[in-house]
């Protein structure tokens, strides 16, 4: 059976939307996806806590705002419409603006920097043993 889930996720740009619905396609069971400002919705036969590990795997921090059944909305037959000139007459597209980028502070997109390397010590609170063999019958040293 079909669940709806309803997940809280900060997303700031396109291409966080596309990193948070590219993880969570990734799940068996996913039927459909959808995006509404920062709210994921997930519709399929799927866990809402694979969803949720699966978004945190993406460096998101999701909060579920519900899970229930899926609601299959009756399709009434649309009256059939009429040509109109105005529909012919479509004005030119404007170009779409270039999405602005996400910000500095974003988990997703700009991971925290990697914490610095720690100082070599060979064998720290350790003893090493080792033998040494002599050439002639003498003593070992252990």
């Amino acid at each position: 059976m079909s669940k709806k889930m309803v997940l809280k996720v900060d997303i700031v740009g396109d291409q966080c939307k596309a990193q948070a619905m590219s993880a969570v396609a990734k799940l068996c069971g996913v039927k459909s996806m959808a995006v509404d400002g920062g709210n994921l919705t997930v519709i399929g036969d799927v866990d809402v806590v694979r969803v949720a590990k699966a978004l945190r795997k993406a460096n998101f921090t999701p909060v579920v705002l519900s899970v229930g059944p899926e609601k299959q909305e009756e399709k009434k037959p649309d009256p059939p419409k009429k040509p109109d000139d105005a529909a012919a007459k479509k004005p030119a597209e404007e170009p779409k603006k270039p999405a602005p980028p996400c910000y500095a502070g974003c988990s997703c997109c700009h991971p925290p920097p990697p914490p610095p390397p720690a100082p070599m010590v060979p064998f720290p609170g350790r003893v090493v043993c080792y033998e040494e063999r002599p050439d002639a019958y003498g003593c070992v040293i252990v």
